[in-house]
């Protein structure tokens, strides 16, 4: 089971009411994306941190974890805008590469500042309906606002379909684990492109086995999701 799925369930908000928590994170959401302040982003970022490890009860250790990957794209993303390259000197920190000048403006510093707040305010909000309402909860809300039953059946598919794949990509991994296909790194390459392959025939068989299950019980083109 995911992380994220683990706590959903677990968590000391679980069972607050779900149309609470997305209206809170809806308007967070719309203020980090509308607002250009950055206090504003920085305190929606500190209070769904709050609400999340404090309130909800998720370990700091795991929310790191789960919060590291985004973060990752997210420094590379601040590099590319802190950075700037100009023919002339007009930057308060930098260097010469030839005759070319790299370094930090001014306006790049605020820019990559205005993007972190912006995107972590989001993203803090994003995960902490994520990690404390268990997606029948979220379903339920989507159908209270009316969002159409096809949307709906794309993400509980989507969802389905994300366990299928790493459930089959972990058995593979510690099958090749065993065997020391990952010994070294030729090892690792070869064992890296196996599982690749065995992955994509694995999915597809799986997806197979899905249709029949779901012709056996009648399936009409609509999948029925309870309230």
């Amino acid at each position: 089971m995911l992380i994220i799925d683990n706590y959903a369930y677990t968590n000391r908000l679980s069972k607050t009411n779900p149309v609470l928590k997305t209206g809170l994170v809806l308007i967070s959401l719309l203020l980090t994306t509308t607002v250009n302040n950055n206090y504003i982003n920085t305190g929606i970022m500190v209070l769904m941190v709050f609400l999340t490890i404090k309130v909800a009860g998720i370990p700091l250790k795991n929310y790191i974890k789960v919060l590291s990957i985004p973060l990752g794209f997210l420094i590379l993303s601040m590099v590319t805008i802190l950075l700037s390259i100009s023919k002339e000197d007009i930057f308060i920190m930098g260097f010469r590469l030839f005759n070319i000048y790299i370094g930090i403006t001014p306006e790049s510093i605020f820019q990559s500042i205005r993007l972190f707040t912006r995107t972590m305010g989001a993203l803090c909000s994003t995960f902490f309906l994520g990690l404390t309402t268990p997606l029948n909860h979220i379903i339920k809300v989507l159908k209270k606002i009316g969002v159409p039953n096809t949307i709906i059946e794309i993400i509980v598919l989507v969802y389905r379909f994300i366990f299928i794949f790493l459930e089959e990509a972990n058995e593979i991994y510690n099958a090749q684990n065993i065997r020391f296909g990952y010994l070294n790194i030729k090892n690792s390459y070869k064992s890296i492109s196996l599982l690749i392959r065995s992955l994509f025939i694995r999915v597809l068989l799986k997806y197979q086995d899905m249709v029949v299950a779901l012709e056996c019980k009648l399936y009409n083109g609509e999948f029925k999701i309870g309230d």
